[in-house]
């Protein structure tokens, strides 16, 4: 089984304009809005669009605080997983609120206090199959751990997590609640790691001792994510060498041989 290393550096909701509800925005359509009322939920006022005003139980960024307990944890690991299998069968147009709930088992009024939209649950989710394939290589060699986890980039853009990572970058553009979750659950941690390698990178003589991590990280993804989102030119493996091979050479110490 091949294990994908990577760093890679939404609408809202189809079934109408999202609502304020203790907190969370849930979807405007009356249906919804009825069960949440026979659940006992106040409704709150309709929440403009793009609206992530934070209610109580919410963090600062953005997030809601799911319910305690073990059937609220049961219910959220239930959820999670049929997101997970939806998103890899389907990508993210098969992952929606009935279907979750349908496979599952979770209730809809459920995952609307877990989470604000479906969006929320597929960033969520795609951060969890993601850890299983991330693995920041560490040996006596900084550079040549870089190129082994810069190796399958190519591979994991083309493929179907790499569309699925399109699809969530495209909807956190437009939707800032759905960008707090993939940052959460997906990206803060990858840039933690290669943050790392590049350190390492740097203290093994290889970089440069003035150079901006975070830049570094950027300038190493960001045309591959630019490429892959626009779609006006490939990915194939030697234009990813070729990117990458270019950051390199921006960032090398003056000290190194070619």
């Amino acid at each position: 089984m091949c294990t994908i290393r990577l760093v890679a550096i939404a609408p809202n909701c189809c079934l109408g304009s999202p609502m304020a509800v203790q907190g969370r925005l849930v979807p405007g359509n009356a249906l919804c809005c009825t069960a949440l009322k026979d659940e006992g939920v106040d409704m709150g006022k309709r929440a403009p669009d793009g609206d992530v005003s934070r209610g109580p139980g919410e963090a600062e960024t953005g997030l809601l605080t799911p319910p305690s307990g073990t059937r609220s944890e049961v219910a959220h690991e239930k959820a999670l997983r049929s997101a997970e299998s939806l998103l890899k069968s389907g990508g993210m147009k098969a992952a929606t609120i009935d279907a979750i709930s349908e496979q599952s088992g979770v209730s809809k009024v459920t995952l609307y206090r877990h989470w604000p939209s479906r969006q929320a649950i597929a960033a969520e989710a795609f951060g969890v199959l993601m850890a299983r394939h991330l693995t920041f290589p560490e040996t006596d060699s900084a550079q040549a751990d870089l190129n082994d986890y810069l190796g399958d980039i190519g591979e994991f853009y083309r493929g179907p997590l790499g569309s699925i990572f399109a699809e969530l970058v495209g909807a956190c553009a437009n939707d800032p609640t759905t960008a707090a979750y993939f940052r959460t659950f997906f990206l803060d941690e990858r840039r933690r790691g290669f943050a790392e390698l590049i350190r390492r990178c740097v203290n093994s003589g290889y970089f440069r001792e003035d150079i901006d991590t975070e830049e570094a990280i950027d300038l190493f993804f960001g045309p591959l994510i630019y490429r892959m989102l626009v779609g006006h030119a490939s990915i194939d493996d030697n234009t990813v060498r070729s990117i990458i091979d270019h950051a390199v050479r921006g960032l090398r110490s003056g000290d190194q041989e070619d």
